[in-house]
Parts: C-alpha cells; structure tokens; sequence
C-alpha cells in the first residue's frame, strides 16, 4: 500500500476473510491508504447470519464496498438430474428466490469466480500493481499448502489477468482466527454461534453454498432446526436438500447391493440407473482411467483398495462415489472438464474460467 499498489479484500463473510479485512484495514490506517477496496459476490443461499454481517460491513466508512452478484449456476450435489440451479435467477419470481439482494448490489455479467477482482473493474496507478487479499489457509487443505510453497511465500504470482494473490494468514489455525477476534473485539459472522451451540462439530463449522460439497450434509441438519423457514425456502429452491438433512449422505452416494462388487455398483448407479449427462461422463472417465491403469500394471483394476500407483480414483469404489453425482464442477481429479451453464440451461452462457466458489 505504501508503494502505491492497489489492495482489493475478496471478502466472503466468513471468519477467514472478516480476519483478512481486519487485518488488511490496520495496514490502510497506518500507511493512509483508505479507502480500502473490499468486494463481495452474493451467491444468494448462505446461512442466515452471513449476509447481515456483511451489510454490517458494507456501511463501515473507512471501505469503498463493492456488493455484485452475477446470477451464475452453483454445484446442487443433491440433485442428479439437474445439479445447477442459478442465484437470483432472472427467470424466477423474486418471490421464489431465498433472499434478494441489497438495493445498492450490482450485476456483473462474468460468470467464473476468477472475474471477480479484474484490472478493468480496479484499475491501479500507472506501473502498480493490483493486489487481491484472499482467506486461503494451508491447514484446510494439503493443496493450497503446496501452492504457498510453491509460490515461495503468502504472495503469489500475478494470475492470466495480472491480478497478484495476497494471503496474509495463510499459517494461521482456526484457533489463531477466532482468538484474533476474540481479543480485537471483531465483528464476525454469528451463523456460527448459531451452529456452534447446536453442536455441530468445529471442523464443519464453514460458511459457503450449502449445497455444493458432499461435506455440508453434516451441517445441514443443525441449520434446518437453527432456521426452519430458512431451510424450508432452501428446499423448494434446490429440490434433494430436504433428504440429505433427513438422511445425511446415504441420500447422495451410491448403494452396493448384497452379492454386488463396487464395478458392478458402478456400472449400476452411475451409468444403467444415471441422468444421460452422467452416463456420459462416468464412461468418460472410466475409459481414460482403465487406460492409465494398464499403462503401469496388468492387475484388473481393484474393487475396494486402491491401486498404488493410480493416484487418483484409484478403484471401483472411489470411481463410483466420485461419479454418482456427475462432478459438474470437476471439483474432483479425474481429466474431465466441468459442464458448461449452456448444457443444462439454453443462453444461460459459458464458464471462460474456472468454475469454483
């Protein structure tokens, strides 16, 4: 900031990039660098709590506060046959959506999440740099530890854009963040409370879409008796939500059967019994994985324990819990790529980036 590089937060509303914000606004004070550019894309479904912390935000004067949404399609791994369902979608009634967005947000029509801190939308000085401050830890996932080491530090190369990546408590434990809170007297997002005091576990404690990830299925009980409206509007919204609060995973992963193998599970749920568009992309992969598989062993390809030297999806059973909810996101590791908004939804446009939230 010093330097005169522009700083942008990329701010989430949970409790690593509220942090991130604090933190990065102690520099602006002290290098008179406020405004502090922070933004937020509103993906209409989050717990209750998260958007009302972030208005908090929003209205504090030392922040130049940008609200966008972008009516892009979101992971519904609870519905098979139609995993995407599109925030604030335009051919809806408002009425039907979850929530609507505050007056002052507005549209962006890009719908990849990397397009939302772009040179075009801030621009720095002539022969600045632009900076985007992200809440990446490397204690929630081995691959972003590798990403810090391999960009040699918490500041990472500028991206295809010329944007360069800031991550300033990328060492910092979930106890770190909360202490931090804690003893600076932070505001924070009280969804968590909410949870927390229901009892759900700390490790599930995440503020994101409730319906991208097999892993929000824990959470979602505890919301639905935290938030039964809530919930109730979440359900009608994202058809399958109700059954997983009811019947947690079982309702989203494939069954095996008495007598059955995890290939003949396989075959069964993710391709005869699949959606047309999963089908496809189960034979998909399963053709350029047995192909990989031959390359180094002549063992058939094992059923339940993986194969040392096929790294990813490595037998019948990982195959099978990979592919039952298609992986339109291609969140998983498996050489295809993510499905297009245009193939489930006519004029509804293309990624040009990597889908993600």
């Amino acid at each position: 900031m010093r330097d005169g590089h522009r700083v942008v937060v990329a701010f989430s509303a949970g409790k690593d990039s509220g942090v991130c914000l604090e933190v990065a606004l102690i520099a602006a004070r002290k290098t008179n660098c406020l405004p502090l550019d922070v933004i937020i894309r509103d993906e209409e479904i989050m717990y209750p709590g998260t958007y009302e912390y972030a208005e908090r935000v929003a209205g504090r004067a030392e922040l130049n506060f940008h609200w966008i949404w972008a009516g892009q399609p979101i992971v519904n791994i609870f519905n098979r046959e139609q995993p995407y369902w599109w925030v604030f979608d335009e051919r809806l009634d408002p009425e039907d959506w979850v929530r609507r967005p505050p007056a002052f947000a507005y549209k962006i029509p890009e719908l990849h999440i990397g397009a939302i801190v772009t040179l075009a939308r801030f621009p720095p000085a002539p022969g600045k740099n632009l900076y985007n401050v992200l809440g990446l830890r490397v204690a929630e996932s081995t691959n972003r530890n590798l990403g810090v080491h391999r960009a040699g530090g918490h500041i990472s190369k500028p991206d295809k854009q010329g944007v360069w990546g800031v991550r300033p408590i990328y060492d910092w434990s979930d106890g770190d963040v909360w202490r931090a809170v804690y003893e600076n007297k932070w505001d924070y997002n009280r969804a968590y409370d909410t949870l927390n005091r229901l009892g759900l576990a700390s490790q599930h404690l995440r503020i994101a879409p409730p319906t991208m990830t097999r892993s929000q299925s824990v959470a979602l009980p505890y919301a639905a008796r935290a938030w039964p409206h809530w919930f109730d509007r979440v359900a009608r919204r994202c058809p399958g939500t109700r059954a997983v609060a009811q019947f947690g995973l079982r309702a989203v992963v494939p069954s095996r059967r008495l007598g059955e193998t995890w290939k003949d599970t396989f075959y069964r749920t993710c391709v005869t019994e699949a959606p047309e568009w999963i089908r496809v992309r189960s034979l998909q992969r399963v053709q350029r994985k047995l192909e990989e598989h031959r390359r180094h062993s002549a063992q058939p390809f094992p059923d339940q324990k993986k194969c040392d030297k096929c790294h990813l999806l490595g037998c019948w059973r990982v195959m099978a819990l990979i592919s039952y909810a298609g992986d339109p996101f291609s969140l998983a590791k498996g050489g295809l790529p993510e499905i297009e908004p245009e193939y489930f939804r006519a004029g509804a446009g293309v990624w040009n980036g990597r889908p993600s939230f």
